[in-house]
């Protein structure tokens, strides 16, 4: 009854207050309400328990984000939204623990921390900094996936420039040859010159490439090579060509040349994709640690870690059996170490990862320089290979055409002793083939298969490394490989070898082949040999072979084959020497090899003393890079013995190449383009200005010359490549934007990169308050409004006497403002040609 009571008598007594408020002067203001909740109470009235509030959520000493919550003056009377943070907690809590925390919310999906099981997950309301701590047991926590090898971790953390819509190259490579050589063996004289003609152009990845050739000597002096339309499909790494192409194959498989469509899982266009396997190990953190990870002794990475499940994974390592361990070292300084070997294999594939081709295609072949094709019997080229697990790759694969099938299969996996594989092969001849020997008729059936092991210690230690392999084929008569017209005359081919380091410096290798044969043509052969390689000082080595065999005829050689090469003058220069007693041949070699890789000249000088009619003969060549073009020019003076004289023959070729690149509607001259390319091209800014790339030791891979811009001729498609600008004779403070691109070209493609910019202006100015006075210390940004492609937020600080500066601006419109000051932003003009220094007039704040 109490609180009724006071409600009519407050009710009472503001009514009596508002009609005495009535008879009093208008000028006394009336009484508030907290005012008369005092009078009638006798106290303030209180305040709400709890209000509104976003509380931030901490989880290992980080923020994950915000929910909301209900605050209290009284921290146990806190609230959150137990949904929400659920939310947060799903990609850091196992579902199991995450289901158990859910469940504690009331039927609004709320619950304050004093009300949550003191088990699993818990969370904390510190009430100073109004935040939420949450802890997740360890072993309810996600596992965490770690890499040891980031594969292209570095490559991610450049920005890469796009590459041209439009792109298009062409390398020219001329030779020809002078010829003095004795009565009888020839024509002396200049040689025939031959040209040939290597060109692409790329639109938006969609590639057409063809060869041409020009001949002197030829049947046509012009004749055209393969051309072939080509298109990459970069999210699935896979590659599609049309025309004239070789089929991609695998194991036994016989490549062939053929007009026709091939689809294949290309590696290389995705390369920071990991397809072998890289090993993994999980472990469970109970307290916050550093984890260091060392493969074959060696350090390869740390890690600090908090607690919960981790999954260790891509570990760096040789082929063979690399041994991995994990120092797991916590805050109280105990260590627990985890050791275990780690199997890799460049031929096995990861878990799920598969590699395939599949080409279809007319046989093609070259006749008189013209290409012809075989409309009458189609190929079909396929294979598939599939990662089973990270130790089980299993491949299958066929080639078939109008007479003949050929089926081959591969099991590879690999187990603490090695790795092994099983090549079955099976081979099937419907009719003979137009080429086939007349006597050669009817139907033919084979089988054949191959054994192959092999198997790499690598150690901390030199003398721990080592290698074993050995492989073993067999085959039946009718056998043949794929478009083949003779039986197999092998019956069993084996062979092994074994390598194994004796002392730090000294390594042993161990080889030797059986051959089996059929027929009476042909006798059983073999072949040993023991080789040791010693290295000599810090540049030098010495390979010794002993070797011993009977060839196909059942002839014996024994011999020994001896060579040397010592590097001198920083590895510019190299002298070698060798010794074959079974060839009878004894030579001396001389090599010069410039550490620069364009304005560099190279050259070689090689006596040989050979027995025989083959003749004792000096070579000799120079060849010169540069950045438009290359050259070389080789002699070889050989003395030839005919009957019972000797006679001299000389004999010298020529070779130049260039190339010229084109792309987005800027072309170049530069030396052969092995893939793609990049041209770069200054800003009109710098109109007149020389541009270097790379520069190393006063030298430039690339620079502005009186042929035009630069161009980097030697990028590989799809790897990112970094480039370093530098433009020597730049004015003063002029703003060279990004001097450190990159570039991710796709196959045979060209980009633009564009050094330099028009942020040359810099503004100058002061801020004076609404009085005059300066307005000092204070922050603000200079915002585009309408300025040139690339522009950005520049911001900018008033010293103590108001004055402000901002580098860098480019042509355009802009709006200034202040921040924590309410005003309308001042628009600045910069003109199109402003260069240097611009003042402002001064600037007033408005009053406050």
């Amino acid at each position: 009854m109490v609180r009724p009571l006071a409600v009519c008598a407050l009710a009472l007594l503001a009514t009596g207050i508002g009609r005495a408020a009535e008879e009093k002067p208008a000028g006394k203001p009336a009484a508030s309400a907290e005012e008369l909740y005092k009078k009638v109470f006798g106290a303030k009235r209180q305040a709400a328990r709890t209000q509104k509030a976003d509380l931030p959520v901490y989880f290992d000493g980080a923020e994950i984000g915000q929910i909301p919550g209900m605050v209290g003056l009284d921290p146990a009377d806190t609230g959150f939204d137990l949904t929400a943070l659920a939310s947060l907690l799903t990609p850091l809590v196992q579902p199991g623990a995450l289901t158990e925390f859910k469940a504690q919310a009331d039927p609004g999906g709320w619950t304050k921390p004093t009300q949550l099981s003191r088990q699993g997950i818990q969370v904390a309301y510190e009430p100073t900094a109004q935040v939420l701590q949450v802890t997740v047991p360890a072993i309810a926590r996600q596992r965490r996936e770690l890499s040891v090898m980031e594969r292209g971790a570095a490559a991610r953390s450049y920005v890469v420039v796009p590459q041209a819509d439009f792109s298009a190259q062409m390398n020219m490579r001329a030779a020809a040859d002078y010829l003095s050589v004795p009565d009888g063996l020839g024509e002396s004289g200049l040689g025939p010159l031959s040209v040939v003609y290597e060109s692409a152009v790329n639109w938006k990845g969609w590639v057409a490439e063809g060869n041409a050739y020009y001949r002197e000597d030829g049947k046509k002096r012009w004749a055209r090579g393969p051309v072939k339309l080509l298109h990459d499909f970069q999210a699935s790494g896979i590659r599609a060509q049309l025309g004239d192409l070789s089929t991609p194959v695998t194991g036994s498989q016989v490549g062939k040349s053929v007009l026709g469509l091939s689809v294949a899982r290309e590696f290389s266009i995705r390369p920071y994709d990991l397809v072998q396997p890289a090993g993994s190990r999980d472990f469970v953190l109970e307290n916050p640690s550093v984890v260091e990870v060392l493969v074959n002794g060696r350090p390869s990475r740390s890690f600090r870690l908090q607690p919960g499940p981790y999954n260790l994974n891509s570990f760096p390592g040789a082929s063979g059996t690399n041994d991995v361990q994990i120092r797991i070292t916590d805050g109280f300084g105990r260590e627990q170490v985890i050791d275990f070997p780690f199997f890799f294999d460049s031929q096995l594939l990861g878990t799920g990862v598969q590699e395939f081709g599949y080409t279809l295609g007319l046989p093609s072949s070259i006749r008189d320089d013209v290409y012809t094709y075989d409309t009458a019997d189609p190929i079909l080229t396929a294979y598939q290979r599939v990662g089973l697990t990270d130790q089980l790759t299993v491949g299958l694969g066929t080639q078939i055409d109008r007479t003949e099938t050929n089926v081959t299969g591969e099991v590879l996996f690999s187990t603490g002793l090695g790795t092994f594989g099983v090549e079955p092969a099976a081979y099937l001849r419907r009719k003979p083939n137009k080429d086939a020997d007349p006597t050669d008729k009817g139907r033919k059936a084979g089988l054949a298969g191959t054994l192959r092991y092999r198997s790499y210690d690598n150690g901390a230690d030199s003398w721990a490394n080592g290698s074993v392999t050995a492989q073993l084929s067999w085959y039946q008569k009718d056998y043949r490989n794929f478009g083949s017209n003779f039986d197999s005359d092998t019956k069993l081919d084996m062979a092994a070898r074994v390598t194994r380091p004796l002392l730090e410096s000294l390594t042993l290798s161990l080889g030797g082949r059986y051959r089996e044969v059929r027929g009476t043509d042909s006798r059983d052969n073999y072949s040993i040999d023991l080789s040791l390689r010693q290295r000599l000082w810090r540049t030098g080595s010495l390979d010794v072979t002993f070797s011993h065999g009977r060839d196909s005829l059942g002839e014996r050689d024994t011999g020994v084959y001896v060579t040397s090469r010592f590097f001198l003058d920083g590895g510019r220069q190299s002298v070698g020497a060798s010794i074959d007693t079974i060839a009878g041949q004894q030579r001396l070699d001389w090599r010069y090899q410039s550490m620069h890789p364009v304005d560099a000249l190279s050259a070689r000088l090689e006596l040989t003393n050979q027995y025989g009619s083959a003749g004792d003969q000096i070579q000799g060549g120079l060849s010169y890079v540069n950045q438009r073009f290359e050259t070389s020019v080789q002699h070889n003076l050989i003395r030839r013995s005919l009957d019972a004289r000797s006679e001299l023959e000389n004999r010298t070729q020529m070779t130049a190449a260039t190339a010229l690149a084109f792309a987005d509607g800027h072309g170049a001259v530069t030396r052969p383009i092995s893939n793609s390319f990049a041209i770069i091209v200054p800003h009109p800014r710098l109109k007149g200005q020389d541009v270097g790339v790379d520069p190393v030791d006063d030298h430039y891979l690339a620079e502005t010359d009186w042929l035009g811009v630069p161009v980097v001729p030697n990028i590989s498609a799809y790897l990112v490549r970094p480039l370093l600008l530098d433009v020597p004779d730049a004015p003063a403070n002029y703003d060279l934007g990004d001097d450190r691109p990159a570039v991710q070209p796709g196959y045979r493609a060209g980009t633009i990169v564009t050094i330099g910019t028009d942020a040359v202006a810099s503004l100058t100015g002061q801020l004076l308050t609404a009085d005059g006075t300066p307005a000092a210390l204070l922050s603000g940004v200079l915002r585009p409004l309408e300025s040139s492609k690339g522009a950005k937020d520049l911001p900018f600080f008033t010293n103590r006497k108001g004055q402000f500066r901002v580098e860098s601006v480019r042509p355009g419109r802009w709006a200034l403002s202040i921040f924590g000051v309410s005003m309308v932003a001042e628009t600045v003009t910069v003109p199109a040609d402003a260069d240097g220094e611009i003042k402002l007039p001064p600037i007033h704040l408005p009053a406050p």
